[in-house]
């Protein structure tokens, strides 16, 4: 069952029982107040009634008449003679509840024993073929004569009128019900209609379009929740980015691996077969020999820089207070890069770091400035202060790197130019190992460069005082 339809029926059920219990007590009070008043006034008729018998009866004995009971009856009768098209009849009852007058034509169903009490004035309220009648009943002795006096009101027109209302209100309660089912389904519906969205949309989300996100139109609880879960989606959206990525970059790393390893392997092994097999002259074995040993050293260095990539990790990294200006003098001492000059500008400074993992930085930045190929065969390595932090830049003027693949030259294998990058011995793996290590230092590689003009690498360290 819909949500909506839930609510409703739960708020018309609400309102349907608040609006029947108020009414029935409403025409419940109406009707007891009737039925006092009625009580009232009709007790009082009772005792006028019988004063008024009393009185005739004591009358016509002082005026010396013989009292029996067919002059009771006659005085009965004259004086209940106005009353013969009203609500009210009259039955007289002897000592012993032997009926001697009655003008009431039902009176085989009153069952009046409990009311005959000589002690007190009693009254029944009782329904006869469907009319409702109030019965009094009082205990009188006039002239040593003792008889019980029974008054018969009908008082169905309060019970007439307590069912005309119920009637009026269950037809009103039906409208009114009928009403505000249809407003509550309709503003039901308007309520629920974030979540049924919020539902729709996970459905959508689930099937694989993350970029989809609820529109939020309220601050209350349900717009919260949008809130929370476009918050979710978000997350969600850049977790399955990432993966992606990373997925991308695994896989990326197996194909160049693979091709890094399957290409010189394949010179190797042809060149080893060739000089196995064939007895080969000088001009031919000492070129073969030469390509095995580059190709052979190019291997070592992939091999160690993938070692290098793979055992790198927080807990062996070990940070001390380093100069590291004189750090960085003595690392371009034993960098050889023939026919290149490094030039040095350097401000001292105090900073934490590891040597030996710097140091790759520092060698690897220096290898890829010379196989820029710099215009005026020199590398800059500057380092300066900005604000608390320690920058080192490594600048060449050499053939730099289209904006489109700035993003990129750090990934594992990656290279702009391969066929340069292979001649000039580059794996594609230096700058990324170049950004781990720096990684753990909490600094980042950052590449400006353009194409014919040159390329600045720097990064930030911070100054310990």
């Amino acid at each position: 069952m819909k949500f909506w339809i839930k609510l409703m029926l739960g708020i018309v059920i609400i309102i349907s029982i608040i609006l029947s219990f108020s009414r029935y007590i409403t025409v419940r009070q109406n009707f007891v107040n009737s039925l006092e008043k009625e009580i009232k006034q009709n007790s009082n008729k009772h005792r006028l009634e019988r004063y008024y018998l009393d009185s005739n009866i004591v009358s016509k004995i002082q005026q010396g008449e013989e009292f029996t009971d067919n002059h009771l009856i006659e005085y009965i009768k004259s004086l209940y003679s106005y009353m013969e098209n009203d609500l009210e009849s009259v039955e007289i009852y002897s000592e012993d509840t032997s009926q001697i007058f009655s003008n009431f034509d039902k009176t085989d169903y009153l069952g009046l024993q409990n009311l005959f009490d000589k002690e007190n004035d009693k009254y029944i309220i009782k329904e006869i073929e469907d009319k409702n009648y109030m019965i009094f009943c009082s205990y009188c002795t006039v002239s040593n004569v003792s008889i019980y006096i029974v008054n018969i009101y009908d008082i169905s027109s309060i019970y007439d009128e307590r069912a005309r209302q119920l009637k009026d209100i269950m037809l009103a309660d039906i409208i009114v019900l009928v009403i505000s089912s249809i407003v509550v389904a309709v503003f039901s519906i308007f309520l629920t209609k974030p979540i049924e969205d919020l539902n729709k949309l996970t459905k959508e989300i689930s099937s694989g379009d993350f970029k989809k996100r609820v529109k939020v139109r309220t601050n209350d609880e349900i717009g919260e929740l949008a809130n929370s879960f476009n918050k979710m989606a978000e997350k969600v959206e850049n977790q399955i980015k990432s993966l992606e990525i990373s997925i991308k970059q695994k896989d990326d790393f197996i194909s160049g691996f693979s091709h890094e390893i399957k290409t010189p392997m394949t010179a190797i092994i042809g060149y080893s077969d060739l000089l196995r097999l064939k007895n080969c002259s000088d001009e031919i074995r000492i070129p073969a020999l030469n390509y095995i040993y580059s190709e052979s050293k190019r291997l070592e260095e992939l091999s160690y820089k993938l070692l290098s990539l793979m055992e790198i990790s927080e807990d062996k990294i070990e940070l001390k207070n380093t100069k590291i200006k004189d750090f960085i003098e003595k690392v371009c001492q034993k960098i050889i890069v023939d026919d290149i000059e490094i030039k040095l500008d350097l401000k001292e400074a105090n900073v934490e770091i590891d040597e030996n993992l710097l140091e790759i930085v520092i060698r690897n930045l220096v290898q890829n400035a010379k196989k820029a190929e710099p215009k005026d065969n020199c590398i800059y390595i500057v380092g300066n202060y900005e604000g608390n932090k320690y920058v080192i830049s490594v600048i060449d003027t050499g053939i730099g790197i289209p904006k489109q693949d700035i993003q990129r030259v750090t990934e594992d294998f990656y290279m702009v130019d391969k066929s340069r990058s292979r001649k000039n011995g580059g794996t594609g793996i230096g700058l990324s190992l170049c950004k781990k290590i720096l990684e753990f230092h909490n600094s980042k590689i950052n590449i400006e460069s353009e194409e014919n003009i040159g390329t600045k690498v720097f990064f930030e360290l911070e100054v310990i005082d």
